[in-house]
């Protein structure tokens, strides 16, 4: 059988059928064609046994060639290591959205055998190669995959079409979606907080008062009942539920009040002190131990003691509220990269994860009682100090909210700052 000049694949000089070489060489003799007539695509043969998994090419064009700037032995080596990551694109039946799936170079190489069995039960493959020829180029692979099982040989007939232009034009789009959702999501939280402010000054001038006076009536009324009858018992749950009114109305004013930070500097083990001292008596009536595990050398904040101390109570007692009979709390002080973590670990029964992704939302809470302000409200203080509050569930325990605050450096009172 007559072999090209510049063949260097295997097929053609091994002992495989007449017939796998028979197609192999037609193949190859169109493929020359093709690239007589000047196009785009730059064609190759793939091929490699079943059993070894081991790629080579069996022809490459010459225009991949002098992409790839290597003799056509070399190519399927050189190809793997320009590759930065494989994306594909699908979209299920009735769904208009097309979905990205990115595959990194180092998961490509592990997961290579999975990835070309599922190739050969589709029978083709469209993918886009992320190069890193001539800075980042894209690449999109279009082909068709055949197996000869008697061989034990799996070819690939493929194209490669450069498809650097489209996809630095799909990334730009996708940078300004992102800048348009940034900016809609700072008009909507501007808005929010107007509304809520204005919200807050009314019901402060409408309700505040009425409750007061609802509450004093009640307590003169309560003082001329005989005590532990019917209508005493019945006042005092107006009264409590007054106070409660009272207390909600209270947090509602402190969440959307504009904050003025003061800063000073604070140990963070002073911090977390204050904290346990705070609630020590509401500890020891729970059955709860507050348990503090840190690391040496930790670095100074530069916080508002008072407001920071606010949330990390709100953050505590959502733990101890996880424990309605008894158990542990572990706080966590770490040094992270320009930052310290605080990781407060409860040992109850965590969060849903569907209710997870609304549990800093003003108002929402799960709980029989309570505003659902606690949260909302550590969350615009430590943002306020430039870090983030998550919570994350754990296995083997309850719930975890992990707070990183960075390193800063300073003195004086910042300017009030909106949430």
């Amino acid at each position: 059988m007559l072999i090209p000049e510049q063949y260097s694949g295997r097929i053609l000089r091994g002992t495989y059928s007449p017939a796998l070489r028979q197609h192999l060489r037609r193949s190859i003799e169109r493929l020359e064609a093709f690239e007589c007539l000047g196009l785009a695509p730059m064609v190759y043969v793939a091929a490699w046994k079943e059993r070894e998994k081991i790629l080579w090419y069996e022809f490459v064009g010459q225009q991949l060639l002098h992409l790839l700037d290597c003799p056509g032995n070399q190519a399927a080596a050189r190809f793997r290591s320009l590759v930065l990551d494989q994306r594909t694109y699908s979209s299920q039946d009735g769904d208009l959205n097309v979905h990205e799936k990115i595959i990194p170079s180092g998961r490509l190489r592990k997961d290579r055998d999975d990835l070309r069995e599922h190739r050969l039960q589709a029978g083709r493959m469209e993918a886009i190669y992320k190069m890193n020829i001539a800075g980042t180029s894209w690449l999109k692979d279009s082909s068709v995959l055949e197996l000869w099982r008697a061989d034990g040989i799996c070819l690939s007939f493929g194209c490669l079409t450069d498809v650097s232009k489209e996809m630095k034009q799909k990334d730009q789009i996708h940078r300004e979606n992102m800048i348009v959702q940034r900016d809609k999501s700072i008009l909507v939280a501007a808005e929010r907080t107007n509304a809520l402010n204005n919200m807050a000054v009314r019901l402060g001038h409408e309700i505040r008062n009425p409750i007061t006076s609802l509450g004093g009536l009640v307590k003169r009324l309560h003082a001329l009942c005989e005590p532990e009858t019917k209508m005493a018992r019945y006042l005092k749950v107006i009264e409590h539920e007054a106070v409660r009114l009272e207390n909600i109305l209270a947090g509602f004013v402190a969440y959307t009040r504009t904050l003025e930070l003061r800063r000073e500097p604070i140990e963070p083990r002073a911090l977390l002190g204050s904290i346990l001292c705070l609630l020590k008596t509401e500890l020891a009536e729970q059955g709860i131990e507050l348990l503090i595990h840190d690391q040496a050398d930790l670095p100074t904040l530069f916080i508002d003691r008072k407001l920071m101390e606010e949330a990390l109570l709100h953050v505590v007692k959502n733990g101890i509220e996880a424990l309605p009979g008894g158990g542990t709390i572990e706080c966590f002080l770490e040094r992270a990269e320009g930052a310290l973590r605080i990781r407060i670990r409860d040992h109850g029964a965590g969060i849903q994860e569907n209710l997870r992704a609304r549990i800093f939302e003003p108002f929402f809470t799960t709980k029989v009682y309570g505003a659902g302000l606690g949260l909302s409200m550590a969350d615009k203080v430590i943002q306020l100090h430039g870090g983030t509050l998550s919570l994350q569930a754990g296995q083997g325990w309850g719930s975890e909210a992990v707070i990183l605050l960075p390193e800063q450096i300073g003195t004086g009172a910042s300017p009030p700052l909106p949430r």
